[in-house]
């Protein structure tokens, strides 16, 4: 099967959520490849940048880009900015679900998450947003979309949880040399 740019970005950035997606019916796949995408950029914002300020500097680029595709204006020039504009100007994406994915990621520029209510409500609009999200892009109605919120957010806990682990055993090898 011979991929479209984003998705190989897609697959190349986020290799589980780019399979989630290969199921998805083949008219919803770019959108929901975009939606990989656009994630991969948000995640990465506060690791990209040089401070907290940047981060949201960057956050606010994705959040003008959406903006500007839901108001109809030319996309901007980005590999991932192109495909996500003409996947919400065809109305396969809710630019209020991708909105609230950016405000979700804002609390990654701060220090910490300082407290557990704070802390399940990154989980739930970050991983949970995205496949609220995907679940609307693919015909999930609200209550459905909220019920793969708290499963994405579930999944995205597993990641955390993941990297923690791979967080020690990486401290406990460097320490060893």
């Amino acid at each position: 099967m011979a991929l479209s740019p984003i998705g190989a970005f897609a697959r190349q950035h986020d290799p589980d959520r780019f399979l989630c997606a290969l199921f998805a019916p083949p008219p919803a796949r770019e959108a929901i490849f975009a939606l990989v995408a656009l994630n991969h950029e948000l995640a990465r914002a506060r690791e990209a940048a040089t401070n907290p300020m940047a981060a949201l500097i960057r956050l606010q680029w994705w959040r003008d880009a959406i903006e500007e595709a839901r108001a109809g204006r030319p996309p901007r020039r980005h590999e991932v900015a192109a495909p996500l504009h003409a996947a919400i100007t065809a109305g396969a994406l809710d630019p209020e679900a991708l909105l609230a994915m950016v405000d979700a990621r804002e609390a990654e520029a701060q220090e910490s998450i300082a407290t557990e209510p704070d802390f399940v409500a990154w989980l739930r609009g970050t991983a949970g947003g995205w496949s609220a999200a995907a679940g609307l892009a693919l015909g999930a109605d609200a209550a459905l979309a909220e019920a793969l919120r708290g499963l994405g957010a579930a999944y995205g806990l597993a990641g955390v949880l993941r990297s923690v682990a791979a967080d020690r055993k990486s401290t406990r090898l460097n320490s060893s040399h």
